[in-house]
């Protein structure tokens, strides 16, 4: 194993991939047909509503629709354009879905400020659940991860038990590993200012312990900054012990960016400024990116 410098340069001199597989989710979604066919049902009776108090029906005999459109209403209703314009209206699907005269307020807002026809496309529907694709993005950094060290030799531990007796294994925060009980059984701190907040990954090689926080970003931002913080929080933990290590990990274009020495605004520019002083200051910790983080456990394993 090499200075954290090293496998740092190394990251800075292998940007990210910008098709990253873990990362694309270009399949139709299995329950694409089940979104259409709700979605469908929901037009079908606001078109009857509509027609009905066009002809001025009874009060009793429109809101018979109005309480069938609320029992469709579902969680395959969010693609659908009416659920769209409930969010538009500062409303989520179980207002709507809860309060009969709340739904009637936006259902005659709709009339007026959309236009209201029968067709569902297919590829409109795609669209919306392609463009809430980032929601499903939560644990695949851990995900390539494991991979990258299984493809290394290392096994993934479910026990504690598993942990203790394996040379090369990895396990994930978890339950059976909440931060509390890493810190009584390692006798470690992980002293963060979320005290209760899991990190990702314990990486276990001998007697060396690596302590992993790992983050995906495309763009930067008022989220994205705070996230970048807790990373740049991590390289800058210390313990006693010395066979433990502080991984921060970052993969996505924003990785490129931020490792990048190219000219920038303020805000980059103390990242960087933070992220290479840490460094300096614990050489026990590394910041990485998918190319480094490959190098460091080939080097240990080799």
């Amino acid at each position: 194993m090499k200075s954290n410098q090293h496998y740092f340069k190394i990251s800075q001199q292998n940007p990210e991939k910008l098709l990253d597989k873990f990362y694309v989710f270009d399949n139709k979604h299995p329950d694409l047909k089940k979104y259409i066919s709700n979605t469908k049902e929901i037009k079908n009776i606001l078109i009857t509503i509509k027609t009905l108090q066009n002809k001025k029906e009874e009060t009793k005999i429109v809101d018979k629709y109005f309480y069938e459109l609320q029992k469709v209403l579902c969680g395959t209703s969010n693609c659908s354009e009416f659920v769209c314009f409930v969010n538009a209206c500062d409303n989520i699907l179980d207002s709507v879905k809860n309060d009969i005269d709340l739904l009637k307020k936006i259902t005659e807002k709709y009339f007026k400020k959309r236009i209201l026809n029968e067709i569902v496309p297919e590829e409109w529907i795609q669209a919306i659940l392609d463009s809430n694709s980032s929601r499903k993005k939560g644990k695949c950094g851990e995900i390539k991860l494991l991979s990258i060290l299984q493809k290394l030799g290392f096994s993934e531990a479910k026990t504690w038990n598993d942990f203790s007796t394996k040379k090369k294994c990895v396990v994930q925060f978890s339950k059976a590993f909440s931060l509390k009980n890493v810190r009584d059984r390692l006798n470690i701190k992980i002293k963060t200012k979320k005290q209760n907040k899991d990190l990702d990954l314990i990486i276990k090689i001998n007697k060396k312990i690596f302590i992993v926080e790992a983050k995906h970003l495309n763009t930067s931002g008022g989220g994205q900054d705070k996230q970048i913080a807790e990373l740049i929080e991590i390289i800058n933990l210390k313990e006693k012990r010395e066979d433990i290590f502080y991984i921060a990990f970052l993969d996505g274009n924003y990785s490129n960016i931020l490792l990048d020495n190219k000219k920038c605004g303020n805000k980059l520019k103390t990242q960087r400024k933070e992220i290479k002083k840490y460094l300096k200051n614990n050489a026990r910790n590394f910041w990485l990116n998918t190319k480094g983080f490959e190098n460091l456990f080939f080097d240990i394993v080799s």
